[in-house]
């Protein structure tokens, strides 16, 4: 029989190019949020002036006054707060929430004949649709309460979404056309947030603990039909499963959040493994989870410039998945960056499987392609515990085809140990891509062992013990002093490995008894007392 032991990906995953890939630091901040189309980039350094990024500007303040950028629309409005000198208290301006549009801010309205309470508690705003025509947040009540709230592009007017939990209550996110609309609504006496949607009626979500209902939404696709955030752990949402956690063991970690999703369902977010290490991580769909996007740059895309930074964030996605907006602090600096990493969109063969699989002493790997473009073939490769990649055979590919294909190789193993295997994936003109690696724990049986029952002296049951180095036709049997054979144990085909079998001799008596072993050409005999 063939046994799966340690697979650490089998996934359907696009590989990625190593040469076109890219990531690029922008600066001193943290990222806002990305453009559904992948165009824009906005983000924060406050108190310093939010920016705004794109391909043909670089990096750009937004006006002169200090303030947040935290979301960017396909027309390149942004929407945040900012330092508002025509309104003030006590001669010190309000931080108001505003939308950005034609080199200059607008701010949003707040609840009529409610003032701002101080210079930072008036209004917020979070989230906007992709054509600019709607933004959502919240905005202060008198009482000193929150209200999810959204406004109107241009006009800057109002609409209030209620506090389902007479508390507090938040809107983060929106869909493309602007009728989904997610955040959190907090409860008086219970927790402070909560997962809801508005549709524009609230939905509350549920959450990841059946005990304690905390929970916060951050992202959603473009139709709003999936939705990720935070219930203690990261979640991902939708209306035919609910609340499903992101993380296979989410026991692993103190805590996480999706921030993000791209339409075609790629998850970023980050989680805590302990001791406030904050890690950003990505999830693509079929991952059986979650990868640290310092791994996945490393291994799949062959990037090492993000391996020394800390406390990541990946906060944002483009709607097709090929940028990621990441907050990071680099070595040495004591002010997080926000970094860009763009994926190579032309990609030459879509990989939908790569499985090891231990039988014997042979390591098969096999691995699918649904679609091979200029596909000349793999360059199989393996690294054993921690020591450098090696070549171990080329497979050849089909070229260019849409019909899926699938291939293995083979590796006989003379060690025990972890095996990593990846596959280099070449072009005819020599371009080469990485997929992701997966990782096999090996303990090999080496030689046959017949090993002596215990207990001995024994009344009336003992257990005999013994290995064998590969799947065998296996007999063992007790016999008298005579020779006479009084009982098969076993006598079939047994896998490589080490095995155990109780000899009860209720109906025999007392007397030294002989044991064998006889698996292939190996033999081998042992005493044993019975002592009633």
């Amino acid at each position: 029989m063939k046994k799966i032991l340690t697979i650490l990906f089998c996934f359907s995953v696009s590989l990625l190019a190593q040469s076109n890939s890219e990531l690029i630091d922008i600066g001193e901040g943290g990222v806002g949020y990305i453009s559904k189309n992948g165009l824009y980039l906005c983000g924060s350094n406050y108190p310093s002036p939010p920016f705004l990024w794109s391909e043909t500007t670089g990096r750009n303040d937004i006006g002169n006054v200090e303030g947040e950028a935290y979301g960017v629309s396909n027309n390149g409005i942004v929407v945040g707060r900012f330092r508002d000198s025509s309104l003030t208290i006590g001669g010190e301006p309000v931080l108001r929430a505003g939308y950005w549009a034609n080199n200059q801010w607008t701010g949003f309205e707040g609840i009529q004949g409610v003032p701002p309470l101080d210079p930072q508690s008036f209004t917020h705003a979070y989230g906007i649709n992709s054509n600019g025509t709607k933004a959502v947040g919240m905005v202060w009540h008198s009482n000193w309460r929150v209200e999810a709230c959204y406004w109107s592009i241009p006009d800057a007017g109002i609409g209030l979404l209620g506090q389902v939990g007479a508390f507090n209550s938040r809107a983060n996110v929106i869909s493309n056309d602007g009728s989904i609309i997610a955040g959190w609504d907090g409860e008086s006496g219970g927790p402070d947030r909560r997962a809801f949607y508005w549709d524009p009626a609230p939905h509350f979500m549920g959450g990841l603990d059946p005990t304690y209902l905390v929970g916060e939404c951050n992202g959603m696709n473009s139709d709003g039909n999936v939705i990720v955030g935070s219930s203690v752990w990261p979640f991902v949402w939708t209306s035919a499963e609910g609340m499903q956690h992101v993380v296979a063991d989410s026991s692993d970690y103190w805590s996480g959040s999706a921030l993000a999703i791209s339409d075609n369902g790629t998850i970023v977010g980050y989680v805590d493994p302990g001791g406030f290490n904050y890690q950003a991580f990505i999830k693509k769909p079929g991952w059986s989870d979650i990868l640290y996007i310092d791994d996945f740059i490393r291994d799949s895309l062959g990037i090492t410039s993000l391996s020394n930074y800390y406390f990541a964030f990946a906060s944002a996605i483009s709607a097709d998945g090929n940028r990621i907006g990441i907050s990071a602090y680099p070595p040495g600096s004591n002010f997080s960056h926000a970094v860009l990493l763009t994926l190579d969109t032309t990609v030459p063969v879509e990989l939908s499987s790569f499985t090891a699989i231990l039988s014997d002493q042979t390591i098969q790997l096999n691995w699918t392609t649904i679609t091979e473009k200029n596909n000349s073939g793999f360059e199989v490769q393996r690294r054993i515990e921690n020591k450098d990649w090696g070549v171990l055979d080329f497979v050849a590919g089909r070229g260019t085809t849409t019909e899926q294909t699938s291939y293995s190789y083979e590796d006989d193993i003379k060690s025990s140990g972890n095996f990593s295997y990846r596959l280099k994936q070449i072009d005819f003109d020599g371009s080469f891509e990485y997929s992701g690696i997966v990782e096999i724990d090996v303990n090999l049986i080496l030689d046959y062992t017949l090993n002596q029952n215990y207990p001995n002296p024994f009344n009336p049951s003992t257990f005999i013990s013994f290995s064998i180095p590969q799947s065998s036709n296996v007999n063992l049997s007790v016999f008298n002093i005579l020779g006479e054979k009084v009982a098969t144990l076993i006598n079939e085909i047994k896998d490589a490995g080490s095995h155990e079998v109780e000899f009860n001799a209720t109906n025999l008596t007392s007397g030294f008894y002989i044991y064998s072993l006889e698996a292939g050409s190996y033999k081998s005999t042992k005493k044993m007392l019975l002592v009633k």
